[in-house]
């Protein structure tokens, strides 16, 4: 504005001065054949006083009215966008934070789901030992007393095979002889018999 305001200025200077100018121009322009620079006249005159009052009116209402006007308006359009400049600034700064503090708590929320992980298959482990242990346990005991059954119906079947291999022994040796015998002393051979075998 203050660059509209020295031209206007210097538009006027420049209108006084050609006033001046032409008045020393005017004798020259007439021989010429240019009437309407003949300053002798007084109506060109008249009209020149007239033309430089207007300008000189128009320079007042553009210094002292339109410029304030438009120095306003300028002057508002740059608080409005360095307020808006603020506030973007504003806004991007408050956005970065609350990015930072989103990947803080992705971050914090993925620590804390992999501790939580690891505590449960920790425990997991805990667990399937102590069961695998318990059961390694029942299945001794239950060897042992599958083996404790096994020996007990080995030892009967041997008595039994015995008392039957004694009793058949006896009837044989009875049928044999045609005589009755003691089943003791079948018992007593059948015994060393079986010793004998065995060593």
């Amino acid at each position: 504005m203050r660059r509209f305001s020295v031209f206007c200025s210097r538009l006027v200077a420049s209108l006084v001065a050609g006033g001046l100018l032409t008045s020393v121009l005017a004798t020259n322009a007439r021989a010429a054949g240019m009437p309407q620079m003949d300053f002798k006249n007084p109506l060109v005159m008249g009209q020149f006083f007239w033309v430089l009052i207007i300008f000189f009116c128009l320079f007042l209402v553009v210094k002292f009215f339109s410029v304030p006007q438009v120095e306003k308006v300028i002057s508002y359009r740059r608080s409005k966008i360095n307020h808006d400049l603020t506030s973007a600034r504003q806004a991007k700064s408050q956005a970065d934070k609350a990015v930072a503090a989103l990947n803080k708590t992705r971050h914090d929320a993925a620590l804390e789901a992999q501790k939580h992980v690891d505590s449960i298959l920790q425990e997991t482990k805990a667990d399937s030992a102590k069961k695998m242990q318990e059961l390694q346990v029942k299945l001794d005991q239950e060897m042992k007393d599958t083996e404790k059954r096994i020996t007990e119906a080995r030892n009967k079947a041997l008595t039994q095979v015995d008392q039957m291999a004694k009793e058949v022994a006896y009837l044989l040796v009875k049928k044999m002889l045609n005589e009755d015998i003691d089943s003791k002393v079948v018992d007593q051979k059948i015994s060393q018999l079986v010793l004998s075998s065995s060593h």
